[in-house]
């Protein structure tokens, strides 16, 4: 603090009294009395997922791989691709966790390879299976749906691609 506040406070003197005296006279000003009335009951209401019902139990979601008892509905999907542009459409099947039957005996080599590549990595991310069935076709289930079989480890040469 510099001089001249050192000689205001001298000669002003402190405000603390007159604050406190304030502060005295408001708190008997007011009178906070209880409130007498009852808080209403809180409401639980049950937590719905997406895929679940909404709406009072009126509006279903479409896009839902679930049944009403809530599992998931077995659907496969044969698709025959010949170009790379066209694995989008097999992706969005996949995130819909649909199984799907793919044949690329049409498809050129080097684009075959990519599509491969791509699919098995939407599997993987979905915790799905990629299993080779015949020469050019693979099966790619979702996570919940097992892909078990000699023949399957058979063509497979004995190794897995989970």
């Amino acid at each position: 603090m510099n001089i001249k506040g050192l000689v205001r406070k001298f000669i002003n003197g402190t405000d603390d009294d007159y604050i406190e005296s304030e502060e005295q006279e408001y708190e008997d000003d007011f009178d906070f009395a209880p409130d007498q009335s009852p808080l209403p009951e809180p409401q639980i209401h049950p937590v719905h997922s997406r895929s679940e019902k909404t709406s009072g139990g009126n509006v279903v979601n479409i896009n839902s791989s679930k049944n009403a008892s809530g599992q998931v509905k077995p659907h496969v999907v044969f698709q025959k691709i010949d170009r790379f542009e066209e694995v989008a459409e097999v992706a969005d099947i996949l995130n819909e966790k649909r199984i799907v039957i793919l044949n690329l005996e049409t498809c050129p080599n080097d684009a075959s390879q990519r599509i491969i590549d791509f699919l098995y990595g939407v599997a993987y991310a979905n915790h799905g299976v990629f299993k080779k069935v015949a020469g050019r076709a693979y099966i790619i289930t979702p996570y919940s749906v097992p892909v078990t079989g000699e023949l399957l480890d058979e063509i497979s040469g004995g190794s897995s691609n989970e």
